[in-house]
């Protein structure tokens, strides 16, 4: 057998691989997006909950009790409109635990931090701005700097009225400190998705967040249609994204360990509150002839344990 047939039988064996695991990947895609539509339910009543945070010269963490929470921990100062209808649990009265930590390089919070909430209320999702109602609010008292504090907490109440409920899903989730070796379980299920992350192998990182993006889906009402559109959009995560170049990890390790919800749910953090699952690298620049742009990302999992399940799975 001639070189040439050869090497055109391996080419044809090739494709045919190739187009085989394209298939296998298609088939592997629509049965994540069947998990994620099946979780997700359609509701009458769309309220609508966010909070407006202003915060400079500190870090700050926003938590919701009997939930999770959401940080904005650079230096500098951030300014953002969150929405809050993913950290509620159930309706009924809420309670957000707000903390606040000296920025980086600062033993105690500074005379220059600053930080304002305000929480508002909308009857649905397609209310206009003049529609969001403030409900509460809270600023951070002035005179902290004199107290010395390395950190300070406060915790915010409001009412709630939603059309979902994950108050029995957590019930029936198992308590994680309870459960024998949790830390190493933990930091396992991690190193398997940033090991997932590090082989670029998105439909692997959707899998293992089935459970995260249709919590987002049901708690924002969003459509089975959009569901449909949005997750085979081609648009991946920072974290799989082969435009970014250079790539490196950070390693699963000098971690800080934080209970949610009475023990239900647990999360690892760097010691400067960011994400342990995190990422740095480069971006090219938009400009042609430019240097490529330095570019950070991460994402904060949030591992819980929930009824008859073999193992660890992300909120």
């Amino acid at each position: 057998m001639s070189k040439k047939i050869i090497l055109g039988i391996a080419i044809l064996i090739q494709f045919l691989n190739i187009g085989c695991q394209a298939q296998n990947d298609k088939k592997t895609m629509e049965q994540i997006i069947s998990d994620i539509k099946s979780q997700v339910k359609t509701h009458s009543e769309t309220p609508v909950y966010t909070v407006q945070m202003n915060k400079q010269g500190c870090k700050m963490v926003l938590e919701m009790q009997d939930n999770v929470d959401y940080r904005m921990v650079e230096n500098n100062g951030e300014s953002m409109m969150l929405p809050l209808n993913a950290m509620i649990t159930k309706s009924g009265p809420q309670t957000a635990i707000v903390k606040i930590y000296p920025k980086d390089g600062d033993e105690f919070i500074s005379k220059y931090a600053h930080v304002k909430l305000t929480f508002y209320h909308a009857p649905n999702k397609n209310s206009r701005l003049s529609e969001y109602k403030k409900i509460t609010e809270f600023e951070l008292p002035s005179g902290l700097e004199e107290k010395k504090l390395p950190y300070y907490e406060t915790k915010i109440q409001f009412a709630a009225t939603v059309p979902f409920d994950y108050s029995k899903e957590l019930a029936e989730a198992k308590d994680l400190k309870t459960v024998p070796n949790i830390e190493q379980k933990v930091v396992q299920k991690y190193n398997e998705i940033r090991n997932a992350c590090e082989n670029f192998d998105s439909l692997a990182y959707n899998k293992y967040l089935v459970h995260s993006s249709a919590l987002v889906y049901n708690t924002t009402y969003t459509s089975k249609e959009q569901i449909e559109e949005k997750e085979t959009s081609g648009d991946l995560l920072a974290l799989v994204d082969p435009q970014v170049k250079k790539r490196s990890f950070t390693p699963i390790q000098n971690y800080s360990v934080q209970y949610y919800a009475n023990g239900k749910i647990v999360a690892l953090w760097q010691k400067n509150h960011h994400p342990i699952l995190h990422l740095k690298g480069e971006v090219a620049s938009s400009k042609e002839g430019s240097e490529a742009k330095s570019f950070e990302a991460g994402d904060p999992i949030f591992l819980y344990l929930p009824k008859n399940a073999e193992g660890l799975q992300v909120w």
